[in-house]
């Protein structure tokens, strides 16, 4: 059987210093910050995303309300506020989160061509991972209606 021999470690053998251990760790520290710092900034652009398409679905939710009441009846007879109510408040949306709310407007056209302009908003406060925003953001669109 052989004996396990041991080697002594000459200068040049020694291995990482301190030093060196230390300027690695802290260099790997700032990596980690800086890729921890991204991923909130990653998870906040995405709910941001998720919060304006959930915006422009009940915007073009209350459109197609808009343009079912048109297809009703000659004359745009159901296009009222009665039927789409101008202003629905905060967590008074049907099926929607409570941190959103709409306005539709009806505007009559007196031109040449009769009909009318629907325009829809949509705001919403922003939940962000510092909480919810007291800053409204809003969502637009607009259809003419003609008469058929």
């Amino acid at each position: 059987m052989h004996a396990l021999s041991r080697r002594k470690s000459h200068p040049g053998e020694a291995g990482f210093t301190l030093a060196e251990i230390l300027v690695a760790c802290a260099i790997i520290s700032v990596g980690l910050v800086a890729v921890a710092t991204g991923f909130g900034f990653g998870v906040d652009g995405v709910e941001a995303g998720r919060q304006q398409s959930t915006a422009v679905f009940l915007a073009e939710q209350r459109i197609e309300q808009a343009k079912e009441l048109a297809m009703r009846q000659t004359g745009l007879v159901q296009l009222t506020v009665a039927n789409l109510p101008a202003t629905e408040a905060y967590g008074t949306i049907a099926g929607a989160p409570p941190s959103y709310r709409r306005t539709t407007a009806i505007v009559a056209n007196p031109g040449a061509v009769p009909g009318a302009r629907v325009d829809v908003v949509v705001f919403y406060r922003p939940v962000t991972g510092r909480g919810v925003l007291s800053t409204e953001r809003s969502v637009s669109l607009s259809i003419f209606l003609a008469n058929r």
